[in-house]
């Protein structure tokens, strides 16, 4: 049972990061780095080098951050107020400036403080990153607090603010030395410590173990099934997946989509037979009857326990129901697709506006219908409060341009998967005459 508690607990916490990790990784990518607005003349912190490239104190605190993430980055470093219009237009994901500036509750905050700088004899301002990803500050904050736990964010202060406190770097010699000395004190401290705590650590391990699988399991909202290889059934170890008297995999099976049951099948018995020992579940599980399917989409991971004598004893299964993600980007991705095709229609006068009714694109058409004026001169028709299709006319005049004209405008709403109002989309027929 203690074996279970480890292996679960562990697997739960990779779970829970290898999660975090790869839904940033597909946000961000080599084409689409991270984008970090800073003040281009502001050393030691940020400023640009003889070369032309970012530097300072901050540069290298995110550097290093977004190392320990995997994701890749790049600053535009202009003078503050460009920097600032830059990242309030959505033209960056990062700033790094004092939280008072942005108390918007669209925008998210890292709890950690980068830097202090004194602005008047009784005013410090706090600089921390600012972003609209929740996500992306809450792994960042996790990594920078890992950083400084392990000394490596006073290593980037000293080197800018105290380099006569960098320790130069040693001969092959000396570090072998040096480790070779480590080592041996290392073993010697472990096998006294070993000696000493035994008693402690054997009665309070099944408490902390406990504890640890609990925060997993609401850290990561996971179920845990166990599978008895031996007597052929799952039961449920945390959450209710399955019935109080549990299945068998034959009947397990069955609720796995069909698309899918082969791979399982495969995985599975490989699993059970002891020649893999983890495999990445990605299925969709049958929550209904088969005359009435209800599939949830479950991620997670699947790891073998083995018994005293080596032989495979249970397969346990941690899985995370992932259908609402799985739903709002699938209508993420809708929009997206609806608004790419709706915007290479050549022949009709488009314009694509947020839910505020602020303009975010327009296609050639309705371009050319303006003759260069910005469509966002339809914005005082807009009524946000009311979710139906609106149909006005309206008359363009502006004499300076040589436009006189009437053209029919449509309005139509566009809803996220909550239902609410996404983007609003407005088409006018563009054939209006002049007058």
């Amino acid at each position: 049972m203690k074996q279970r508690y480890i292996t679960i607990t562990l697997l739960l916490i990779a779970s829970v990061l290898q999660t975090a990790a790869q839904a940033l990784s597909d946000r961000f990518t080599r084409h689409h780095p991270v984008i970090v607005a800073c003040h281009w003349d502001n050393p030691p912190y940020e400023f640009l080098n003889n070369e032309g490239e970012p530097a300072g104190i901050n540069v290298d605190i995110v550097k290093a951050v977004m190392q320990e993430l995997g994701l890749p980055c790049q600053f535009i470093m202009k003078e503050w107020s460009v920097a600032k219009s830059t990242f309030d237009n959505g033209n960056a994901d990062l700033i790094l400036t004092d939280a008072r500036f942005y108390q918007k509750a669209t925008l998210f905050s890292s709890d950690n403080v980068l830097q202090y700088h004194r602005i008047l004899a009784d005013s410090v301002a706090e600089i921390r990153f600012i972003g609209r990803d929740r996500q992306l500050i809450e792994q960042m904050d996790d990594q920078y607090s890992r950083l400084k736990q392990k000394g490596e964010l006073a290593i980037i202060q000293d080197r800018w603010m105290h380099p006569e406190r960098v320790q130069p770097e040693s001969t092959p010699i000396e570090s072998f030395i040096a480790a070779g000395i480590l080592l041996v004190a290392a073993i010697v401290g472990l096998f006294i410590w070993l000696a000493r705590r035994h008693v402690k650590r054997v009665t309070r391990r099944i408490t902390e173990l406990n504890e640890m699988m609990y925060k997993a399991l609401h850290m990561g909202n996971y179920d845990v099934m166990v599978y008895d290889i031996a007597n052929d059934r799952a039961t449920n170890q945390y959450g209710n997946i399955l019935p109080k008297e549990g299945m068998t995999l034959e009947e397990y099976i069955r609720h796995i989509h069909p698309d899918q049951r082969e791979e399982f099948i495969r995985k599975s018995k490989s699993l059970n037979e002891g020649r893999e020992r983890h495999f990445v579940l990605n299925k969709r599980w049958n929550k209904g009857t088969e005359q009435q399917p209800n599939y949830l989409h479950f991620q997670g991971h699947a790891i073998l326990e083995v018994d005293d004598s080596g032989r495979p004893a249970y397969a346990i299964n941690a899985v995370n129901d992932v259908t609402q993600d799985v739903k709002i980007y699938q209508a993420a991705r809708d929009i997206s697709h609806r608004y790419e095709a709706i915007l290479s229609d050549p022949f009709v006068a488009m314009s694509f506006y947020d839910n505020k009714g602020t303009l975010i694109d327009h296609n050639e058409a309705m371009n050319n219908l303006l003759h260069g004026i910005d469509s966002s001169l339809f914005k005082e028709i807009f009524k946000p409060e009311e979710h139906k299709d609106l149909s006005v006319t309206r008359h363009l005049y502006y004499p300076e341009y040589g436009i006189d004209k009437y053209v029919e405008c449509h309005i139509q709403p566009l809803y996220n998967a909550k239902g609410e109002i996404a983007n609003y989309l407005m088409t006018t027929n563009g054939r209006a005459a002049a007058i």
